[in-house]
């Protein structure tokens, strides 16, 4: 069977072809059929016995085609084919959803879903996305690894966490991939990067939260200052937009016209942008603060920012403090939503153990993480990246469940 993007190359030639049925047309003497596959169309001309064939297919089934390849300027690619023989391969009931349906429609539904090319151009953008910022990664001597999302304790605090049964204990989803990308760090490894699931207890109904989603993870060696992190990260998005929009351009054009590059990342400090929005204190900012902020710097050209000197009231044990009140860490806000945490990390094991006890944590769980600080731990930071976040962002749509494959959130656990 040939795939609809080789079939130009055999007009002339008997072939078989299958696909989903976009259209069918049935005339007096004549039918005209449209399948699909993927963004390709293929228009097949019945007549005879196979037009009486034809008549059996429904929106959207799945059917066979053997027939004829022939030049035909009108239809879709140049080509068509003269069809032998019509088969209904698989049926399909009636469409449960439309293009305008709302979302929590289309999300019980997703085979029907992502049938519509714009539904599914936004997961391979998140594929192509994906793709290409590992491979900044890896040509810069990154190395993928996985980490085990089972823990025996919560990897970040112990609220938001899904706690599971494990042969007789309690086990915890892993909230993210944090102590195991710096014991990589402290292994040797020098520079890693992780792509994978982490979960979040989080009673959040909102745009840009779910309860399991992908994070895009980085950790590296010899990290001095977070500017060096957030000027990997910014290098890292940047050039991968910037592919993806150079291979998928006219297609993005048509359906996702907010597609773009990023301008250059600016970087200011938390205090500055609370200056900016009017507010003060040591709270992280709201989501409508980060809005308002975002709308304020875009209107200046700025749509990727990053803000440092984030104070350490809101920041986890293992970030490095600058003085008393703020850390070495940063926010990276994309057109004003927040899509990254990143850190210098704390590597002396003294302090980290009295960071821990400042927030009122025990450590019960992560000794085997507290005990790699024992063994010569380097200097080193990295960042975590919501990919779908991200994706949503970069598209212009309202929120992550539209970037989503299957989404989790509170009161959704299928399909």
């Amino acid at each position: 069977m040939y795939t609809f993007e080789e079939i130009a190359a055999q007009v002339g030639q008997k072939i078989r072809v299958e696909g989903f049925v976009a259209a069918t047309r049935i005339q007096s003497q004549i039918a005209f059929v449209v399948l699909a596959s993927g963004a390709s169309k293929l228009q097949v001309v019945a007549l005879g016995e196979a037009r009486e064939q034809a008549k059996l297919l429904m929106h959207q089934s799945y059917a066979a085609v053997e027939g004829t390849v022939v030049a035909a300027k009108q239809a879709p690619g140049g080509f068509e084919i003269q069809a032998e023989s019509v088969e209904l391969v698989s049926p399909a009931i009636q469409w449960p959803i439309s293009v305008d349906s709302e979302i929590g429609a289309k999300l019980d539904w997703p085979v029907a879903r992502f049938r519509e090319r714009k539904e599914a151009l936004a997961l391979i953008v998140q594929s192509e996305i994906e793709a290409e910022m590992t491979g900044f990664l890896r040509r810069r001597g990154f190395v993928g690894i996985h980490s085990p999302k089972l823990m025996a304790a919560p990897s970040e605090s112990g609220s938001e966490v899904f706690e599971v049964k494990y042969f007789g204990e309690k086990a915890y989803l892993a909230q993210s991939p944090q102590a195991y990308k710096q014991i990589a760090i402290m292994a040797g490894l020098g520079k890693i990067y992780e792509v994978g699931p982490v979960f979040r207890a989080e009673p959040s109904f909102s745009s840009r939260h779910a309860t399991e989603f992908i994070s895009f993870d980085v950790e590296l060696e010899g990290v001095k200052s977070e500017y060096e992190i957030i000027e990997l990260e910014c290098a890292m998005i940047s050039e991968a937009l910037q592919k993806v929009i150079a291979t998928m351009g006219p297609e993005l054009a048509r359906h996702y016209p907010m597609a773009s590059m990023p301008s250059q990342c600016v970087v200011f400090e938390f205090a500055e942008a609370q200056a900016l929005l009017g507010v003060s204190g040591d709270k992280s900012l709201s989501a409508e603060e980060e809005r308002r902020l975002g709308v304020m710097l875009q209107e200046r050209g700025h749509d990727l920012v990053a803000l440092t000197r984030v104070p350490w009231k809101q920041r986890p044990f293992y970030h490095m403090r600058e003085g008393e009140t703020l850390t070495r860490s940063f926010e990276l806000l994309y057109r004003g939503v927040e899509i990254t945490t990143g850190a210098v990390r704390e590597h002396r094991h003294e302090i980290l153990m009295q960071q821990l006890a400042e927030k009122e944590l025990t450590g019960k769980g992560l000794e085997f993480y507290l005990d790699s600080f024992k063994l010569g731990a380097p200097p080193h930071g990295g960042f975590g990246l919501g990919l779908v976040r991200l994706t949503a962002l970069f598209l212009g749509m309202p929120g992550i469940k539209e970037a989503s494959f299957v989404h989790r959130g509170p009161g959704r656990l299928t399909p």
